[in-house]
């Protein structure tokens, strides 16, 4: 099993999700404010504004990594001049998780699907995690 999750993420401490929200239009899957609780007694030092294309904090995982990146930039290169005021400002990366079962196999992108994400302009961060498939309910 193979499973990805994509969102572009936004992040810095002077960063107001608010204004991402409004300017372009869109709804986040993601925020995160300064001083948010983090974990055993920690808090975010950064806020952050995340978005994989559903609305609130709906997560969608995806067979195919490449599938999922296409899906985020069709909704986010329409609003590529506005997003790029962010990115120059901010921090910025296309978060992918990567779900699986077993330690065979993984993504593969397209050289089409690559130069479309050097030409948006941020880094791409892959999220290993392994999970159980015994314990899974399916």
């Amino acid at each position: 099993m193979h499973e990805y999750t994509v969102e572009l993420r936004i992040s810095g401490a002077e960063l107001a999700p608010d204004t991402i929200t409004q300017a372009l239009g869109l709804e986040p899957s993601l925020v995160r404010q300064v001083g948010e609780h983090r974990g055993a007694g920690t808090v975010w030092d950064k806020a952050l504004w995340g978005y994989n294309g559903f609305p609130g904090d709906t997560t969608k995982s995806w067979a195919s990594l490449e599938d999922g990146l296409t899906f985020v930039l069709d909704r986010l290169e329409p609003l590529r001049s506005e997003i790029d005021k962010y990115i120059r400002k901010y921090d910025a990366v296309w978060w992918c998780g990567h779900f699986q079962s077993s330690f065979d196999g993984g993504p593969t992108l397209s050289a089409k699907l690559m130069r479309r994400l050097a030409d948006f302009g941020v880094d791409l961060y892959l999220d290993n995690y392994f999970i159980d498939s015994g314990s899974r309910n399916d």
